[in-house]
């Protein structure tokens, strides 16, 4: 999901059928490249129109630039469609990379700031437990790397925000290490 396409999509002066399938196109967009390929079947079930309909659409949000479409075959049958989603402009916020996460990290371990005074400053004292289970099962540098993209990226609730980073990354520590 790119929330960044969404919202870009959200904002678009366009008629309603085009900004619905253009927000779940960007739904299904992978946040980096905007690349997704939803059927055209699953847009229309979730969209509420016709699949010729959602084609239609499709192809007006094609000729005004906001998707580019790669018709995919195999085996000369016709697999889903791979959708590109809103070029970003410079304005956006771009990813955090692992340049940024590390002075974020190496600032929260400056002076008398700790991995729990930071959490508790962005979420709140009774978040406590949540950090504990997350050191717990990813370790501790995973969740300050973690920390430091919720402080960079600063979402309205930091805690599905942070499990988001965690898991997104897949990696799971085996039995404790010290």
């Amino acid at each position: 999901m790119s929330m960044r396409r969404i919202i870009k999509a959200l904002d678009l002066d366009l008629p309603t059928s085009e900004k619905m399938i253009l927000v779940l196109l960007s739904d299904n967009a992978n946040d980096e490249t905007g690349e997704c390929w939803p059927s055209q079947n699953y847009l229309a079930k979730r969209s509420g129109m016709s699949r010729q309909n959602v084609n239609l659409v499709i192809n007006n949000l094609q000729k005004k630039g906001h998707v580019s479409i790669e018709h995919r075959f195999k085996d000369k049958a016709q697999k889903s469609n791979m959708y590109c989603v809103l070029p970003l402009s410079a304005d956006t916020t771009p990813p955090v990379g692992s340049d940024d996460t590390e002075s974020v990290i190496e600032s929260i371990h400056i002076g008398d700031a700790n991995i729990w005074g930071v959490w508790a400053s962005i979420a709140g004292e009774k978040s406590r437990g949540i950090l504990g289970k997350c050191i717990k099962d990813h370790g501790e540098v995973e969740v300050a790397k973690a920390i430091g993209i919720v402080l960079l990226k600063k979402p309205a609730d930091p805690v599905p925000y942070l499990r988001g980073v965690l898991n997104n990354g897949k990696k799971r520590r085996k039995g404790f290490q010290a």
